[in-house]
């Protein structure tokens, strides 16, 4: 391997897509914190009045049915926007 070259786990990938196909036209950002642990930024207009114990509650259950235990533990968070709330620079 090319020294340099990031290969994401087969976790990040299968919640990732997971997360595309509940949440149909989000859009979803992850980038490793530490050694096999990633964060997750998930933006989706069905967040809107959404409250932040149900947003997470959304993605939680897909992360549950997506990935196995052990990998459950190397997802850190799950940021959870609408657009409304993403940051314009």
């Amino acid at each position: 391997m090319a020294e340099g070259t990031l290969t994401i786990p087969d976790y990040v990938t299968r919640l990732s897509d997971s997360l595309a196909r509940a949440l149909p036209q989000c859009d979803i950002d992850y980038e490793k914190v530490r050694s096999d642990r990633y964060r997750f930024v998930v933006v989706w207009p069905g967040f809107e009045g959404l409250e932040h114990p149900e947003r997470q509650r959304l993605v939680w259950e897909v992360a549950d049915v997506a990935i196995d235990k052990a990998d459950l533990m190397r997802v850190l968070m799950i940021v959870t926007l609408a657009p409304s709330e993403v940051p314009q620079d």
